[in-house]
């Protein structure tokens, strides 16, 4: 193979002067001294003795020539030859350009030591700071090793044998896979994006705030427990700029009249569980809304209430949900949101003391997406948040105070911007049990 590879430098490329400087080009770019190694004139053309422009040790600006003969044969003439593009390319990178620190030539005549020494003292009294030859051994040496061997073959056909591929894998094979799984991966990145952002465009079927606890509880453990979410959006859909929902227990708490109403309930996560939900809308007359809104649900009035859900209770607990929609019937009334106007939207989590210190995760869930995620690092527990819902809670119930959950610096928020929801159900083909037909047109 080392003897192809000369033969093929001395005579390959004749006339082939764009394929000679793609592959010098690549040949300096494997040096790790030269950076930003590009082409002057990649599809040929006068280049004033400048082929090749690069960067010498991140600073000193480098030029190279190519210097190639026909049907090399390394006799006296074609070394002359050689040496006389050098000196003629070199007076003209420097003519051109006077602030050169580095000159490269590269030629497919061999030279010996003592012709390469007195072409580099050419350059050194022309006031360069540094010379490099490439003669046709040396491209060779190249060439032939594992960082060359592709060069070699796009640029002068040869290839690879069994021994040079185990070798040029052995070096590049976990790179040229990360290159195709890097490569499918963001491709998978950018269609999932794309999908989202048609999907965000559906009614708002499901807004879900999940609390994930630090550990699976009895629901003795749990007892009396209130979790609510208010959400304000960032940009009013119909007038309506706030909704409010969340969970409790004492499944009938929603139509108690008074204190002893409530007492009168089983009490305790065990024994039943309740739910609800408001909307804020603009009045018709105000021009403005409440600065308390925007700042993430303090001392405001949740609205109108807009539903309301009793469920059984939970004998463990690992997961606790307060959720928003308008998914579950047959048919959709508007106006309603839609899962793009979640973006951006401020959030704040209300709940008793005793369930805020459990809190493992919070994850936030819209549609079938999961939006956002908080481990515990990513949220404090705020001692100055009040949260007084319509509805009634006992004295024994609120000495376990009320706590409010924001991020560390404000309000939870989800941006759309900043990062792409993730799928969490993937859809299926439909079956089909039906004959595939052509049509007319396909089939002439």
């Amino acid at each position: 193979m080392t003897f192809g590879t000369d033969e093929r430098l001395k005579s390959y490329l004749d006339t082939n002067q764009l394929q000679r400087e793609r592959m010098c080009t690549a040949v300096l770019a494997l040096d790790k001294r030269f950076t930003n190694v590009r082409p002057r004139h990649p599809r040929g053309g006068p280049d004033g003795g400048r082929d090749i422009e690069a960067i010498l040790n991140g600073e000193q600006k480098a030029y190279g020539a190519i210097g190639f003969v026909n049907q090399a044969n390394d006799s006296t003439d074609h070394k002359k030859k050689a040496q006389k593009k050098f000196v003629g390319d070199l007076a003209s990178a420097i003519a051109a350009d006077p602030e050169i620190k580095a000159f490269v030539f590269f030629t497919n005549v061999n030279l010996t030591a003592g012709e390469k020494d007195a072409l580099i003292q050419k350059v050194t009294k022309s006031g360069l700071a540094h010379c490099e030859i490439f003669d046709r051994e040396r491209i060779r040496l190249v060439l032939d090793g594992a960082d060359g061997m592709a060069i070699r073959f796009q640029s002068l056909g040869i290839s690879m044998s069994e021994a040079e591929q185990a070798t040029f894998f052995a070096r590049w094979g976990d790179d040229i896979q990360s290159v195709i799984v890097d490569g499918f991966s963001e491709i998978k990145k950018s269609l999932n994006r794309m999908q989202f952002l048609q999907e965000m465009n559906a009614p708002l079927d499901q807004f879900l705030v999940l609390l994930e606890l630090d550990r699976e509880y009895n629901g003795k453990e749990i007892g009396h427990f209130r979790f609510f979410v208010s959400m304000s959006l960032a940009e009013p859909r119909d007038g309506l700029f706030m909704v409010t929902f969340g969970t409790s227990d004492r499944a009938d708490r929603a139509s108690a009249k008074s204190v002893a109403d409530v007492e009168a309930m089983p009490a305790g996560i065990l024994h039943g569980m309740m739910g609800a939900k408001w909307e804020g809308r603009i009045p018709a007359a105000a021009d403005t809304l409440n600065e308390d809104i925007a700042d993430g649900g303090a001392d405001h009035d949740e609205g109108t209430n807009v539903g309301t859900f009793t469920s059984v209770g939970m004998e463990n607990v690992r997961f606790l949900r307060a959720e928003f929609g308008y998914g579950g019937g047959s048919f959709r009334f508007g106006p309603y949101l839609r899962l793009s106007d979640i973006d951006d939207c401020m959030i704040a989590l209300f709940m008793n003391e005793a369930l805020a210190e459990k809190i493992k995760a919070i994850h936030f869930i819209g549609n079938q997406y999961k939006l956002a995620e908080y481990g515990r690092d990513g949220f404090r527990i705020d001692t100055h948040g009040k949260f007084e819902p319509s509805l009634i809670f006992t004295p024994s119930e609120l000495s376990d105070e009320w706590r409010r959950i924001m991020r560390n610096f404000g309000p939870f928020s989800v941006r759309y911007a900043e990062m792409t929801p993730i799928r969490l159900f993937e859809p299926v083909e439909a079956s089909n049990s039906l004959p595939v037909r052509r049509s007319r047109k396909a089939n002439g």
